[in-house]
């Protein structure tokens, strides 16, 4: 459940429609953090133009998308998602922390004409702030300005739920199993 200052901070960022929904209290707003572990492998000498041209070995990092749920007034085990932003981080292996901070501490990489639109695109379409800077730890925050997601956009069915299990179908019919962090909340 979130703090009456982080519900604060989110009707900041909020979509019109649902500030009086969420500014009242009269529903549950949870987080809703996803936490993927991803690697990046050594690029291959068939692909002399790819971006992971100058990975050496492979840098296991983890990327967290965080967002907020609401329950969906119309459908029963329905939460509806909105995300908000993020960040990806290199994993604990200090071998992995050193060749992370190798790449992506560097100046910002010149970009060609269709990834400066793309981004551009993400800019405007989505209020995507890429990261600009890397904190000492290697950990880089993105943003949404505005939070993506709502009712009937981005969404969840709850099929199993119990105290360490959550298992959802999302809105494009993928299914998720949750398990809880030992100490989370």
């Amino acid at each position: 459940i979130v703090s009456p200052e982080e519900r604060a901070q989110l009707l900041e960022q909020c979509p019109k429609s649902l500030i009086d929904e969420i500014g009242n209290g009269s529903s549950v707003l949870r987080k809703y953090d996803i936490v993927t572990a991803f690697t990046i492998e050594p690029h291959l000498a068939d692909f002399p133009k790819a971006p992971n041209r100058d990975v050496r070995r492979p840098i296991k990092g983890i990327m967290t998308t965080c967002g907020y749920v609401l329950p969906d007034p119309t459908v029963p085990n329905r939460l509806s998602i909105w995300f908000t932003g993020g960040r990806i981080e290199p994993n604990d292996d200090e071998h992995d922390e050193r060749e992370w901070k190798r790449l992506f501490n560097r100046d910002l990489p010149q970009r060609n004409l269709g990834e400066r639109v793309r981004l551009l695109a993400a800019s405007l379409l989505m209020g995507a702030e890429a990261p600009t800077s890397m904190n000492d730890d290697g950990t880089m925050n993105f943003t949404f300005t505005r939070s993506l997601g709502g009712h009937g956009v981005a969404y969840v069915d709850v099929i199993y739920l119990d105290d360490t299990l959550r298992i959802v179908r999302g809105h494009r019919g993928t299914l998720f199993a949750f398990v809880r962090v030992p100490g989370g909340d």
